[in-house]
């Protein structure tokens, strides 16, 4: 037999099963979603982490300028208040030149001064308060000393020769010479060596008792070498976080491009003193003075830096103040947020693959079920049936196999039957034939005359037409007062009503063509409620209208919103087990430009956990006997093609009411519903 032969073909070789195509196909989209999102957390992770450690580069630098600013502001306070009053102009004789330099050593020592001289009006030292001796140097030519003789009290950060620092103490010239190294990502540069010191300098003048400029009092503190401000920066920012571990920030002070002091660590656990600037730092920060923000190479590590000029009194740059973080610390954060983030993408994935086949399995088993049974009845047994508990189509698919299967039976013992009495079998049968054949003519008969009516309905609509124009031209040439006129008058209410009849027919039945036009909801509402009052199902329902009569029109097709409506009376009813109040309420809302329906009944309601399910496909609330989940999935679908929007609210016990909102189209408002 032709159904054996279809039953025993097997599936071609290296076929992917039902089970399997879902699975996968699930996967690909489970993959590249994931795949997505995780790029895309990654790359927000990645920016986000980044973004802090620039804030932090930016907040240590504006650190490291306050305190080397504080440090520059005290030791022009300490200036300016040792150079004020008279105690210097009484002491400016020549016996009192050594009251006068231990009146300054004081000063020095409060202050912190590496020196601190005394120059006549011509800038000339007179007295130096670290050692007697040889006086007479012209410091005329510090750009803060001449802003002092000129009457002027001035702070700034300048470069003295090696000889003027070593003439002001040999340990300073000491300090000051340095060697200096290549930059790391210019190596191959010869060093050479530094003599020249970056000293912050402060100078006040001294008056006489007529306000003249006697002199200038200045001090100043040598920075070579000198790790005071970076250290205190470090303190104040990186110290308690690098008290378990290695450095993650940087502090350093260039003169010119080398560093003179740095809290950055060399590979033997020194200060990498003379060693130069990232190249990229300087055309930015000392050649055109601005300041530069980016990944630089600080030594042998790569670090997000900060970098600022500093400026003499004159405004040029001598010099860089600099702040960092180590960019492996920064790394090794985002690598472990980013892993973590994998890992539980990984988790979840494994969750839901786990679920999905579970799922699938429990979908797809009848559908193997069915094809051990196909198997069994190539082979001649027909007593494997499918038992499922899915719901939807997997079960109606089952009930028709089993279906099947029992018919099957009975033909075999039918045939089993006509082998032991063929002539009653054969007489049999013929009597069914002929029934058989009664019941097609019969239905081919009702095809026919479904046939026809739906073309007679067609037909009908011309000559109604036709009736209806011509009466109305007819009534525009009666007087009002014509005893025709009133029976005129009825033939147009009896056309028009046949004609929506007709109308009705097409629509319900589906006979006319989908198109889109401006309707009226009320209209559609009263069709619909015409169509289901005869219906048993609502002989117990009390139907309440409230419809807007100013509600405007909507764009939509009339056949499909009325199978909108049908499918949520008919949902209601079911729910109110044929006995309550149906309330409909329509209402125009200006304000958002919509048309809005309310349905409500007084049935059981909707659990919440089931209220964002109840559009699903298949998803039902009733027994498998009373629907398949497919009406109010539909009407979603249809409202929502249309532009507008469905919403249910239910409270279970008391009811629920769904919410149909449409964009109103142009158009005269309907017409009073009476």
């Amino acid at each position: 037999m032709w159904s054996a032969a279809v039953m025993t073909a097997k599936l071609p070789l290296g076929s992917v099963s039902i089970k399997g195509r879902l699975i996968l196909s699930y996967l690909v989209i489970l993959l590249i979603g994931g795949l997505a999102t995780s790029l895309v957390g990654s790359y927000i992770v990645s920016s986000t982490i980044l973004m802090q450690v620039f804030r932090m580069a930016d907040n240590t630098l504006a650190t490291a300028r306050n305190v080397y600013d504080q440090k520059l502001a005290a030791m022009q306070q300490a200036v300016h208040i040792g150079a004020s009053g008279t105690t210097i102009p009484q002491r400016l004789q020549p016996s009192g030149a050594g009251p006068l330099r231990d009146y300054l050593l004081l000063i020095r020592r409060d202050a912190g001064f590496d020196f601190l001289n005394l120059t006549g009006p011509d800038g000339r030292v007179t007295v130096r308060s670290l050692r007697a001796g040889p006086a007479g140097d012209d410091v005329s030519g510090i750009s803060v000393v001449k802003a002092a003789l000129s009457g002027k009290v001035a702070a700034s950060t300048e470069i003295l020769s090696g000889e003027m620092l070593s003439s002001e103490d040999p340990a300073l010239g000491g300090r000051a010479r340095m060697r200096l190294e290549s930059a790391p990502d210019a190596p191959g540069t010869p060093a050479r060596e530094e003599t020249c010191g970056m000293v912050l300098v402060a100078a006040a003048p001294v008056r006489d008792s007529r306000g003249a400029v006697a002199g200038v009092l200045y001090g100043g503190i040598l920075l070579n070498r000198n790790f005071d401000i970076v250290d205190r920066v470090y303190d104040l920012i990186f110290k308690e976080r690098d008290s378990q571990s290695r450095h993650s920030g940087n502090v350093s002070i260039f003169q010119g491009r080398h560093r003179i002091a740095t809290t950055v660590a060399t590979s033997n656990g020194g200060r990498a003193l003379g060693t130069a600037v990232y190249s990229e730092v300087v055309p930015a920060v000392l050649h055109r003075g601005e300041e530069w923000r980016g990944r630089a190479l600080v030594v042998d590590g790569w670090h997000i830096s900060r970098y600022a000029p500093i400026r003499n009194l004159e405004g040029k740059p001598v010099g860089v103040l600099s702040a960092g973080l180590l960019e492996s610390t920064y790394t090794e954060t985002r690598n472990r947020v980013i892993l973590s983030f994998f890992g539980l993408a990984m988790i979840g994935f494994f969750f839901i693959i786990g679920i999905t086949y579970y799922m699938i399995s429990n979908i797809t088993r009848p559908i193997g079920e069915m094809v051990a049974a196909t198997r069994s009845i190539a082979a001649g047994r027909f007593d494997q049936e499918v038992a499922t508990s899915a719901h939807g189509e997997i079960e109606l698919l089952a009930n028709s196999f089993n279906t099947m299967l029992k018919s099957l039976r009975q033909m075999k013992a039918d045939l089993e039957e006509w082998g032991r009495t063929l002539e009653q079998k054969v007489r049999d049968r013929t009597e069914e034939l002929v029934a058989m054949q009664a019941r097609v003519a019969h239905s081919e008969r009702l095809a026919s005359v479904g046939m026809l009516a739906a073309g007679v309905a067609h037909e009908i609509n011309n000559p109604l037409g036709a009736i209806l124009s011509l009466t109305a031209l007819t009534l525009e040439d009666i007087p009002p007062g014509d005893p025709n006129r009133e029976n005129l008058e009825e033939v147009v209410k009896q056309s028009e009503r046949c004609r929506g009849i007709v109308k009705g027919l097409l629509d319900f039945s589906r006979q006319s063509k989908v198109s889109t036009e401006l309707i009226q909801l009320n209209g559609i509402i009263e069709e619909t409620l015409l169509l289901i009052s005869k219906q048993s199902l609502f002989f117990n329902i009390n139907v309440v209208k409230h419809l807007d009569p100013g509600l405007p029109p909507v764009t939509s097709d009339a056949a499909q919103f009325q199978q909108v409506f049908m499918n949520i009376f008919v949902n209601a009813a079911q729910a109110m087990k044929e006995r309550g109040t149906l309330t409909i309420v329509t209402q125009h809302k200006a304000g958002e430009g919509v048309a809005e329906v309310r349905v409500t009944d007084t049935g059981h309601g909707i659990p919440p956990e089931q209220v964002d399910l109840i559009f699903y496909p298949f998803f039902t609330t009733k027994e498998s006997s009373h629907g398949t989940g497919l009406g109010l999935s539909i009407a979603y679908g249809i409202v929502s093609s249309h532009g507008g929007t469905i919403d249910v609210h239910s409270e279970v016990g008391k009811g629920t009411t769904f919410i149909i909102r449409m964009p109103a189209g142009s158009g005269a408002p309907e017409k009073p519903v009476l």
